[in-house]
């Protein structure tokens, strides 16, 4: 295979280091939101969640989190995700020193360094199919592509970045082992490389099967048509390997999320996928070699019985059966979330599913040939002119193309797994139309000039098809990345107050506001208490506070009865029905957000401090503990960015409350009145109102102490200034304190035996 060795090439190494730095300089742009006053912010979803799981590996080094309590509180669950990637950031951060920030900058680091590296694999599967030019130009292309550069930006700690390396890797190798030339040491090693390959993938993603797949399939097809023997050895032998290796992994692993023949995390559906191709192409080999095939129609009745077979077999197994339905049900969007979650929009408009922004933001003007790009590829396998290899592999790359290019079509987030094959069928279809233009000008001017001239027009479309994005995207990140470097200090600014950098202080707050847990870093033990929270926000807490959500962008997968609950919660419009589902929840703290559905309590906790809004009477089982600074961006202004400044995150604890037992006729309101002060903040009335019973008493409820009794600490948190005013009909009486213990217990008090209760007068007789 002509091309693919670097040595003696300098000014190749040179070139493919210089489209690498490229590629990690464009995602390094907008470096300004990431590193924030002295610490590093993350997206608040699936990084915060790799991040957590990355800091119990560097602190437990080398062990790994499998069973986590703190997800789907009560009860935890096993992580759904497989552990190479969050391993190996836990490494990195234990090599890099072992300290929280080592981490997070290994974390922050780690997405455009994958990204960068995958310009390697690009330039040699360029130089598989046609020449070093192809594989420039998938380079120059991939570090270029928005869809890329948003799921590997700087920060964005997730696993893409990790499978789009893989994947890239995965499609060189298999452009190599359908090459009819490749000698039996090559066949080998990349044989070798598959098993790696695979096991890589296997390891990082839970949808390792949207890869591995259709690359068992494409091998089987390459060997039904060539007959080659060594083909099928190859994948037959790579396959078994693999499916040992999870085999084995899972005998040390607890059971995955959704059941042993899970599609949402790596199982033994896995295994019998990777068994299944083992028996189809060692069988195929077997009957090749007897005799009993030796025509590809003969193959390939050899090879479809044996798959539909293995695949019946499979599928009237109950669980298999189950875990392939629930796959089907995340790719076709039928699983309550998908329809409503941003990522999973479709690229272009169809019917009334949720719209994402333009598709030429993630792919330039070459979005409009996504659907037919893979044609590019199809010509390629057509060509006469070309080598055995090379028209093998356009072939393979066709099929591959067409995939990932349909799956990027419908869902947006397939389209950083898409990057590596649309580089290279873009590059081969420049590469063509350069090579026209080259051909032209090469009479004139000679083969070099026309070299030349046919490379730089190549790129100069690349540059030209891109404008869309850089017009609205990078230009703008340029220039404020620029202006952040020359004067780091006022670009600070905005950068505090974006969307991820508001919930990284407030979910900071959080940990300093509430009492620690048990069992964050520890195997075995659980937390004592959790918060109840808008899913979103699960992993940021669960990272960045340390503490436990029922829910989390893992979304119902994890626990559809604590999913159900926290559900029920955030509808619910009556105080006793909060309270009895924060209590199956063993929830002690709820935070709450603007534009929250109106009449819920969560809706009057944030809107109104839980303040009487007309007819509804004041809440009193919830005490406002902090809240985020006016200014900042809660969450939700993903979808509705307002100019008005508003708080965007509140904390409240669940609190029994004081009970204040007043004398009074029956009959008669009853009212007690507070100004609440926040600390660090702003104050409020707060006002609780009741009659008198029969008996001659009214009770009222009380959230907030307005003192510490002797031998107690003030908990952080808001608190009454001057005490309740107490007012029996048009009578007012002497103002009371409530003591922080009373608060807690919800012990009933009565002014008669303040002293005894933990009320105490402030002035005149006791009330």
């Amino acid at each position: 295979m002509k091309d693919l060795d670097l040595r003696g090439r300098p000014l190749i190494f040179i070139g493919l280091v210089v489209l690498a730095a490229a590629a990690l300089g464009i995602r390094a742009l907008g470096f300004e939101y990431v590193f924030v006053g002295g610490e590093v912010v993350f997206p608040p979803a699936d990084p915060q969640y790799h991040l957590r799981r990355a800091l119990f590996t560097m602190m437990q080094f080398p062990d790994v989190l499998l069973f986590d309590p703190y997800i789907n509180f009560p009860g935890g669950a096993p992580v759904p995700w497989p552990p190479l990637f969050d391993w190996l950031l836990g490494a990195g951060g234990w090599l890099a020193g072992g300290t929280t920030g080592d981490l997070e900058r290994v974390a922050a680091w780690a997405p455009p360094v994958c990204a960068a590296l995958s310009i390697w694999p690009l330039y040699l599967a360029g130089c598989q199919l046609s020449s070093r030019r192809v594989g420039f130009l998938a380079g120059f292309f991939f570090a270029l592509l928005p869809i890329s550069v948003v799921y590997t930006r700087l920060g964005n700690a997730d696993h893409h970045g990790a499978v789009a390396l893989i994947g890239a890797w995965l499609l060189y190798c298999l452009l190599g082992l359908v090459d009819p030339a490749a000698s039996r040491v090559r066949m080998i090693a990349l044989a070798g490389l598959l098993t790696l390959l695979s096991s890589l993938m296997l390891l990082t993603w839970h949808g390792s099967l949207l890869y591995l797949a259709p690359a068992q399939g494409l091998l089987l097809v390459a060997g039904i048509l060539s007959g080659r023997r060594r083909l099928l050895v190859a994948q037959a032998c790579s396959a078994f390997l693999a499916g040992c290796g999870v085999v084995l992994w899972l005998v040390v692993s607890p059971t995955p999320l959704g059941g042993d023949y899970s599609s949402i995390a790596l199982s033994r559906l896995h295994a019998l996928a990777l068994g299944a191709a083992f028996i189809t192409a060692g069988l195929l080999w077997c009957v090749i070699k007897v005799g009993l095939a030796d025509t590809v129609l003969r193959r390939f009745l050899w090879a479809a019985g044996l798959v539909v077979a293995l695949g019946m077999a499979i599928v009237f197994l109950p669980g298999p059966r189950e875990g392939l339905e629930l796959a089907y049900q995340f790719l076709t969007l039928s699983d309550q979330v998908g329809a409503s979650t941003g990522e999973q929009t479709p690229l272009f408009s169809i019917g009334n599913r949720l719209q994402g922004p333009p598709a030429s933001r993630s792919w330039g003007l070459f979005a409009y040939l996504l659907p037919v790009i893979p044609l590019a590829a199809w010509f390629a396998g057509r060509r006469p002119t070309a080598e055995p290899g090379a028209r093998a592999a356009g072939w393979v790359l066709f099929a591959w193309g067409l995939f990932f290019c349909l799956l990027a079509s419908l869902q947006r987030r397939y389209g950083n797994d898409a990057a590596p094959a649309a580089a290279l069928l873009f590059a081969l279809l420049l590469s063509s139309l350069a090579d026209r233009l080259g051909q032209v000008i090469a009479r004139r001017s000679g083969p070099r000039t026309g070299s030349l001239m046919a490379f730089g027009l190549s790129a100069s479309i690349v540059l030209l098809g891109f404008w869309p994005a850089f017009r609205a995207v990078y230009q703008p990140r340029v220039m404020a990345s620029w202006s952040a470097w020359q004067n780091p200090l006022p670009s600070e600014g905005a950068s505090s107050k974006s969307i991820a950098a508001t919930l990284h202080q407030f979910a900071g707050q959080v940990r300093e506001w509430t009492p620690e847990t048990s069992g964050y870093l520890e195997s075995g033990r659980g937390p004592e208490y959790g918060i109840i929270a808008h899913p979103n926000l699960g992993h940021a807490l669960q990272y960045r506070a340390r503490r436990a959500t029922a829910t989390d962008p893992f979304w119902w997968y994890i626990g559809r009865e604590n999913w159900d609950r926290t559900e029920a919660f955030l509808r619910a419009k009556s105080e006793p029905q909060a309270l009895a589902l924060a209590r199956s929840l063993e929830a002690r703290y709820v935070i709450t957000m603007p534009d929250l559905s109106p009449g819920t309590i969560l809706a009057r906790l944030h809107d109104r401090d839980g303040r009487a809004d007309g007819a509804l009477p004041s809440l009193n089982h919830f005490r406002l503990v902090g809240e985020a600074p006016p200014g900042g961006l809660p969450i939700g202004a993903i979808f509705d960015r307002r100019g008005e400044a508003r708080i965007p995150y509140k904390l409240f604890e669940i609190v029994p409350g004081a009970v204040i037992e007043v004398s009074a006729p029956p009959g008669t309101p009853v009212e007690a009145k507070a100004q609440i002060q926040v600390p660090r903040g702003r104050r409020f009335s707060y006002r609780v109102v009741g009659l008198a019973n029969e008996q001659g008493s009214a009770r009222l409820r009380v959230p907030y102490p307005t003192f510490a009794g002797e031998g107690e600490t003030l908990s952080h948190g808001a608190r009454a200034i001057g005490g309740y005013r107490i007012r029996v009909g048009q009578i007012n009486q002497p103002p009371v304190e409530i003591s922080e213990r009373a608060v807690r217990v919800g012990r009933v008090v009565r002014g008669a035996s303040a002293a005894e209760r933990g009320v105490k007068s402030l002035g005149g007789r006791p009330s």
